[in-house]
């Protein structure tokens, strides 16, 4: 562990020790919420608040792993929400009900173990920052007045992949903006004393900056006047409460993602090392990487490795003309759909149409000039990673689809067992998911695997490939990564997802997931794997759910 995610693992522990000390003052609100509710003297506000109080204790518990408080709380927002919606006072077994939560709360905070999930929430911290190498973790200020409202909100974005510093004052936000600007800004709009006080501190924050900082305000009212204060103070989004968390942190990926558009990957087969040099370098200049292969029947390893975008191949060659080479990599699946452009003195038209039957996606005659060359090949290349991205990718989730998840774990394999490395394959299923479709209706289900399947992308690392295999279930290939590392991450990613909440018919909800995973090395090819993690997967949910199991190997079980 390094000394820094030590230093913030103290930090961690300390801010789990401090909320739970003050658990006792917290419990003691609601209840003078619900006397003030009982006397009747402010009408709705003691219930309103009640009701609000009891939701941020639900949400705050269920961060820090106090499960059974959490799930008491949840009892008695239930009952809040239940006298909010009724037009008739409640009853005597509606109090009596409430006050026996109460009971039941005090008898939970009595009883809390401050140890419990505390070195597994650690050992998370631990190995999410010993992956930040391979990670990019964007900074997010989050200021919000209300406490716990802050802690439960940074704890959700920071499960998403997100490094979170949050503020509960708007000047402790602006003098840390002016030390050390953040990626993106989370500002609620509304504070004590001051209905538009996040707007007006952003407008002070953005003025004299050259590049503003993106900034996503979150308010509970909807209204226009509020939107228009925020666009005012350079709004990139705004949310309602409650915030549904997955769009946030998909929007703050958009605001936070400077990534350029990756450059084309053009091979070049040619027995002339010269010409193709020259060509390599126009296509160079303009911004794409080349790998230039002079013997055709040497192109088979680099065509693994360097995984081109387009093949720009002459027509003659010694040993394999191109005609031949062509028939060659269309009978692999994997290359089926790589562009494949010829590149020749032959100007027979007859013959150029041949060599197109075989296989070829243009022909291109040299001499040519570069502006041509490139033209060319940026039109098709770019063109068949559009037909392509519909081709492998799942329209909802925009991970790859079933078959192409399955044609990268066969390259991922082929790669690995010629350099003798070692890949893992996990297999994902959300657990009870009918039971969600079924309660909330497809399209708040859609969005628990939108959120999943982001959250996956965000937080693996870059080498790693994720797939939908279908349903409610996905895949992800960790190539060079040994079980034990596997477990760890997904053990980490299973906890975060846990950590999520939906909102549905105006109620919170979380999901969690079971994942079975296999390494290379215990099962030996494709099939084996494939069957070993789903084998494993099956354990996790046969054992009760929400759980690692790994085929042969370490597990990684709920706490």
């Amino acid at each position: 562990m390094s000394t820094k995610t030590v230093i913030v693992a103290s930090k961690l522990k300390k801010i789990r020790e401090s909320y739970i000390k003050q658990l006792p003052v917290q419990l003691e609100g609601i209840r003078s919420s619900y006397s003030e509710f009982v006397r009747g003297e402010k009408g709705d506000i003691p219930l309103e608040d009640l009701h609000r109080r009891i939701h941020t204790m639900k949400g705050a518990c269920a961060s820090f792993r106090l499960s059974m408080l959490s799930s008491v709380a949840m009892a008695g927002e239930v009952l809040a929400k239940e006298a909010l919606q009724t037009a008739t006072p409640p009853d005597r077994f509606w109090h009596q009900k409430m006050q026996e939560l109460f009971e039941r709360m005090d008898h939970e905070i009595l009883t809390i173990d401050p140890a419990q999930g505390m070195e597994l929430q650690i050992q998370e911290l631990a190995i999410a920052a010993e992956a930040t190498i391979e990670r990019e973790r964007k900074l997010v200020y989050l200021c919000e007045d209300d406490s716990y409202q802050r802690l439960t909100l940074a704890t959700q974005i920071g499960c998403f992949g997100f490094e979170v510093l949050s503020f509960g004052e708007l000047e402790q936000l602006a003098n840390a903006v002016q030390s050390a600007p953040p990626d993106v800004i989370v500002m609620d709009m509304i504070f004590p004393d001051r209905p538009l006080g996040g707007a007006d501190v952003m407008q002070t924050i953005q003025e004299g900056r050259e590049t503003p900082i993106p900034t996503v305000f979150i308010s509970s009212q909807g209204s226009i006047s509020g939107r228009l204060s925020a666009v005012r103070a350079g709004s990139s989004a705004y949310f309602v409460k409650p915030v549904n968390v997955t769009e946030l942190c998909s929007t703050l990926s958009l605001l936070t993602s400077a990534v350029k558009p990756e450059p084309y990957r053009i091979m070049i087969v040619d027995d002339d090392p010269q010409l193709a040099d020259y060509h390599a370098l126009i296509l160079q200049e303009s911004g794409m990487i080349t790998m230039a292969v002079n013997d055709p029947l040497q192109v088979m390893s680099p065509l693994l490795e360097f995984k081109p975008d387009l093949i720009l191949m002459d027509m003659y060659m010694p040993g394999c003309n191109g005609m031949e080479l062509a028939k060659v990599v269309r009978q692999i699946g994997a290359h089926f759909s790589i562009p494949l452009v010829y590149l020749s003195s032959e100007t027979d038209t007859d013959k150029q149409f041949q060599a197109m039957l075989t296989g070829g996606d243009a022909f291109l005659t040299k001499p040519i000039q570069p502006q041509r060359l490139v033209s060319s090949v940026v039109a098709r290349a770019e063109r068949m990673k559009i037909i392509r991205s519909y081709m492998v990718r799942d329209s909802m989730t925009g991970l790859f689809n079933h078959t192409a998840t399955k044609e990268h774990l066969d390259t991922t394999i082929a790669l690995a067992q010629r350099k003798q490395e070692e890949v893992c394959f996990a297999m994902i299923d959300v657990d009870k998911f009918k039971t969600v479709n079924d309660t909330y209706g497809h399209p708040v289900g859609d969005r628990v695997l939108i959120a999943l399947a982001r959250l996956i992308r965000q937080r693996v690392r870059k080498a790693d490939i994720v797939g939908r295999f279908g349903g409610e279930e996905f895949a992800v290939i960790l190539p060079g990564c040994g079980l034990s590392e596997a477990v760890s991450l997904l053990n980490e990613l299973r906890e975060s997802f846990a950590a999520v909440t939906f909102e549905a018919k105006d109620e919170s909800f979380s999901c969690t997931f079971s994942c079975g995973i296999a390494a290379l090395s215990l099962c030996g090819d494709a099939i084996a794997l494939n069957a070993g993690a789903d084998e494993a997967l099956y354990a996790a949910k046969h054992a009760g759910r929400n759980q690692i199991m790994a085929a042969g190997g370490v597990n990684g079980v709920k706490q």
